[in-house]
């Protein structure tokens, strides 16, 4: 006996190792992300935060720049004190022109804190006032920026840049300062000079700021700064410009409240994660332990019932139970998996191959050899009646466009499924297999029949069913066709060809229906005599301009769906319109067959050949005739010879009642030789005259006939034909019958 073989534990370590590898690996990584989250978010905030501080401080300072501004520009508009000064009438009274405007000078100065000085220069006499002196340009010690607004060609600039200058008391300091011309518009009287200090901006700036709050700077147009402030994190910078005096202010974030929490939060993050770790490692010690008990039982059990097997493979040097437990049954298993798969292609395959041999007639079966047949194909073959009924997808042209291959298939497989459940609801079994792209073909196997449900009824039950539930919950819309129940298998291929046949009637039946075989009464078809005769109409109304051709299409269409007619019947009816329209185009002159040859034709036998429904035929030919009629009237209104026919038509109409209507008539009255008018009269209208004139009398006499009392003798006078023979000869040709035959007829049937 072989002795029992020890295993190491390989397994056992590779589970451990394994979840402690990705242990260690995840939980680092999710502190990390977590922190960084974190950080991301604080500094986010911060960053907002800081904008709209920043925001906030530009809009203080340009608030109070621009109440300057508009405080000094309102005075110079409208008040005479301040403009004392630069009159030139008050010149030599010192309390107007000097002593009231210095007393307004330092009024404003007291309501704006952020002035440090007011500058009043007239240029008449070359003279500055400040609120404490006067003095001539030359002798001013803070001209320099007087001189260079004399020389400026524009009025009323924006706030100077940062410029060195004097205060009042002969001290010097930086400011940025304020020109405004007297009188605004053109500065004819001298200027308004306001200084601010950029230590007095420093101070207003100071007060709107904390200690621990944003550090700001503040810059002229130049870049010269203004306020500065050289603490804070440049990587939180926020910049703004201002749209008034074109300032830049920058703020970066403090040491902030939001970047200390994200600091605390990481430090208990850590602890708690730091705990977490060892839970988990402890964790998995024990969940690997209790994991590797079940290998461990299949070893032992390989151990007991197959040790030759195990010392073979463990004489190869095999130590690892993994790989002991892997080699002894993957083989096995392989075979296993690989020998049932063959068996469901095998038979997805002969089921396939045998439903449609035996469907559509190619194999002759007895009752014994097709029970034979389905008992080894895994088939049910228990039934009291068996009935066929194809299911159709509709407009398969347009399902194919909308979905792709992948997604037709899965919707194929729901109508086959759900078809199947709907007839195991009926206890009816059900064999469905798609014969082709677009039709689904169901075999039902009936146990049972009761004289109130006969098979062909509990079919078609199943099949409405199926209809509602498409309807309910699909984008598009099914036929089902049934062929009438049998008790033989031979039989199936005719109730197959039944049930074919019955689809064929749908564009007379309406898609979206449940169709069965025998349900269809051929005795109702409308005699397809009537509708050739509205053909003839619509060709007769197309070649000659006369006539309602939509009409005669309406009437038509509504033949159609008034009698019962097959898909292929119907195709015929549609060529044979083709047909007739050829023939009588072929009449007309070049210009206009054309139009038949080049475009025409084409779309007409592209709309017979692609139609699915006869509403949308009905559309489709309506829409290819109305553009044939409008080109070929476009090009007879280009054609005078038309409008010579017209002109003759209408004068025919007025005068068929002469008996002299002839072509030498004609052209006595239009001037135009004779046979010129024959041919004129066929190329255009592709019908000679004696035919035309003939149709106008025949018409004229059918409403005589109809609706008077006149013998024949008194409308042949009356459409003008010298003799009734001429006139009933004429009329049988032409309609078919005697005119006595149809006063008649017409009659009887009023």
């Amino acid at each position: 006996m072989i002795k029992n073989i020890s295993l190491n534990k390989t397994w056992f370590r590779r589970l451990l190792f394994s979840y402690v590898t990705i242990f260690l690996f995840i939980v680092p990584l999710l502190m990390f992300i977590l922190l960084m989250a974190f950080s991301e978010l604080s500094r986010k905030t911060a960053v907002e935060s800081n904008k709209i501080f920043t925001k906030q401080m530009l809009q203080s300072v340009d608030n109070q720049m621009q109440l300057i501004d508009n405080t000094i520009t309102n005075e110079i508009a409208s008040d005479d004190t301040l403009l004392g000064f630069f009159n030139p009438a008050l010149r030599d009274d010192r309390y107007y022109s000097g002593y009231m405007s210095s007393l307004k000078v330092k009024s404003l100065m007291a309501t704006m804190p952020l002035i440090d000085s007011i500058y009043l220069y007239r240029l008449s006499d070359d003279t500055v006032q400040t609120p404490y002196s006067v003095s001539k340009l030359a002798a001013f010690n803070d001209n320099q920026l007087i001189v260079e607004a004399l020389k400026q060609s524009g009025l009323n600039p924006l706030w100077t840049n940062v410029r060195k200058g004097y205060t009042e008391q002969g001290e010097p300091s930086e400011f940025v300062s304020l020109v405004r011309y007297v009188p605004l518009n053109s500065g004819n009287d001298g200027l308004i000079i306001v200084n601010v200090q950029l230590q007095a901006v420093a101070r207003f700036v100071q007060t709107l700021t904390t200690e621990n709050s944003n550090h700001l700077s503040l810059y002229d147009r130049e870049g010269t700064p203004i306020y500065r402030d050289f603490h804070g994190n440049d990587s939180l910078m926020t910049e703004l410009h201002s749209s008034y005096s074109e300032w830049t202010i920058s703020s970066s974030v403090a040491n902030g409240n939001l970047f200390r929490l994200v600091s605390a939060i990481s430090k208990y993050w850590i602890f708690v994660c730091i705990i977490f770790f060892f839970i988990g490692v402890l964790w998995i010690v024990l969940v690997t332990r209790r994991n590797y008990k079940p290998v461990q039982t299949i070893i032992e059990r390989i151990q007991l019932f197959s040790q030759q097997k195990s010392a073979e493979l463990f004489r190869k040097g095999n130590q690892d139970e993994f790989k002991f437990i892997d080699t002894a049954l993957l083989n096995l298993m392989e075979q296993s998996n690989a020998y049932q798969k063959q068996l469901e292609e095998d038979l997805i395959f002969k089921r396939k191959h045998f439903f449609f041999e035996w469907i559509e007639g190619n194999r002759p079966l007895k009752y014994e050899e097709w029970q034979r047949e389905m008992e080894n194909l895994r088939m049910p073959c228990d039934f009291v009646s068996l009935c066929v009924s194809v299911l159709e997808i509709n407009k398969y042209s347009k399902f194919a466009s909308l979905y792709s291959h992948h997604d037709q298939n899965l919707l194929k497989f729901v109508l086959s499924s759900v078809v199947m459940e709907i007839a195991t609801t009926r206890n009816v079994t059900i064999w469905t297999e798609w014969t082709s792209n677009n039709q689904l073909t169901l075999l039902h196997q009936i146990p049972r029949v009761t004289s109130e449900r006969n098979s062909e009824q509990i079919v078609s039950d199943i099949a409405n069913d199926m209809m509602q539930w498409v309807k309910t919950y699909l984008d598009f819309n099914i036929t089902i066709g049934i062929g009438s129940g049998v008790d033989r298998i031979e039989l199936v291929h005719y109730a197959y060809v039944e049930a074919l046949e019955a689809l064929q009637y749908k564009p007379s039946l309406g898609e979206d229906s449940v169709i069965c075989y025998w349900q269809i009464e051929p005795e109702g078809k409308q005699q397809s005599l009537d509708l050739l005769e509205y053909i003839r109409a619509i060709a007769f109304s197309l070649r000659t301009g006369e006539g309602d051709w939509q009409g005669s299409l309406t009437q038509f269409f509504d033949g159609i769906r008034a009698g019962l007619y097959a898909r292929k019947e119907l195709d015929n009816l549609m060529n044979y319109m083709i047909f007739f329209l050829q023939k009588e185009f072929t009449d007309l002159p070049a210009d206009v067959q054309k139009i038949w040859t080049n475009a025409v034709q084409d779309k007409l036998q592209k709309a017979v050949d692609e139609w699915d429904s006869l509403d949308e035929l009905q559309h489709m030919l309506r829409s290819v005739l109305t553009e044939t009629t409008e080109a070929v009237a476009t090009l007879r209104e280009m054609s005078s010879n038309y409008m010579l026919i017209r002109k003759i038509k209408l004068y025919m109409e007025e005068h068929y009642k002469n008996p002299d209507l002839s072509l030498l008539h004609l052209s006595d009255v239009f001037h135009v030789h004779m046979k010129q008018i024959s041919r004129t009269f066929k190329e255009e209208i592709g019908e000679n005259f004696i035919d035309y004139l003939t149709r106008i009398r025949t018409e004229h006499a059918k409403e005589l006939l109809v609706h008077s009392d006149y013998s024949i003798q008194e409308i042949t006078v009356r459409i003008g034909y010298l003799h009734p023979n001429t006139f009933i000869r004429s009329f049988k040709k032409l309609v078919g019958q005697t005119p006595g035959d149809f006063r008649k007829t017409t009659h009887m049937n009023p």
